[in-house]
């Protein structure tokens, strides 16, 4: 039997993906951080990758039949821009993924909350000061990565340069669109529907990417890719008293951690059309009509 397309369902689906991948992701940068009495750190870059990528594949498999799972608002644009996406249903989508980031953030409070109290209280991090930024960063991604390279009002790490010497803001800001042109490059090419491949694996391959990104670029700007993924929890971050420490963020860093990834994702999605996409052979068989090199690129 036939169902019926709805849009709201879509949404739905959205909301649930997105709070999987955020809940999940999020939960083991909790432990990560503060986890074995507030030693921090203890998983790793390497884990981080991992477990957002598994994280990925879970989120995907779960709102994918239904919504198509971008569960990213980057994604969303991109294939508003280059797949004929409905632009009229762009703003439903990203509202979804806010929606299910937030409600991720307040799950990830619930759960963990005495553990990062704990590890606030053992650093003396005080939530709406400077500090506080090095027990935010389970939440939401921080420019530059203030357990790594530093933030304002802290002495160098480990007798380093001044850490926005080490890593200006034009580093971050070119960093974020980097990665998630990669993202959205990779995406669109797992799920070409002009190659052979397995589809039920596209999620296990798109997890393996998301993996590669945070373990490699996590130490610049903790690798957002994700505007849901970051400001979803920063608005969170405003009811648990983080202040300015959300949003704006030291520095504005809200513009290079939820901001970037909206012009790394079309410019992806482009640069895969312009390399590779129209150069696929077009569809083939009986009923397909001939297309133009435009149309083409845009399908």
């Amino acid at each position: 039997m036939a169902v019926a397309e709805s849009w709201t369902k879509k949404y739905l689906a959205e909301v649930l993906g997105t709070f999987l991948l955020v809940f999940l992701g999020d939960s083991f940068v909790a432990f990560a951080v503060a986890g074995a009495n507030g030693t921090g750190f203890l998983a790793g870059l390497l884990g981080a990758g991992f477990f957002w990528g598994f994280a990925v594949i879970l989120a995907i498999y779960a709102a994918g039949a239904v919504s198509g799972a971008h569960l990213n608002p980057a994604v969303t644009l991109a294939l508003a821009w280059r797949r004929g996406f409905p632009w009229s249903k762009v703003p439903g989508y990203i509202g979804s993924q806010l929606v299910g980031a937030f409600i991720a953030a307040v799950g990830v409070s619930f759960v963990w909350n005495g553990i990062i109290v704990a590890y606030e209280n053992a650093n003396h991090i005080v939530r709406g000061e400077t500090s506080g930024v090095t027990s935010g960063l389970i939440f939401w991604a921080n420019w530059p990565h203030p357990g790594l390279v530093g933030y304002a009002g802290h002495p160098a790490l480990k007798g380093g340069a001044d850490y926005l010497t080490q890593d200006p803001w034009w580093r971050g800001a070119g960093t974020e669109i980097i990665i998630t042109a990669i993202l959205v490059i990779c995406i669109l090419g797992i799920v070409e529907d002009r190659m052979p491949s397995a589809a039920n694996l596209a999620p296990i391959a798109i997890g393996f990417v998301v993996a590669a990104l945070v373990g490699l670029f996590a130490p610049i700007e903790m690798a957002s890719l994700n505007p849901a993924r970051d400001l979803g929890p920063r608005i969170w971050g405003l009811f648990i008293g983080y202040g300015s420490n959300a949003i704006p963020g030291q520095n504005f860093n809200l513009l290079i951690t939820t901001g970037m990834p909206l012009i790394g994702g079309p410019l992806g999605a482009w640069i895969y059309d312009f390399f590779i996409h129209q150069h696929l052979p077009a569809p083939v068989g009986p009923d397909t009509a001939p297309v133009t090199e435009t149309v083409r690129a845009r399908a």
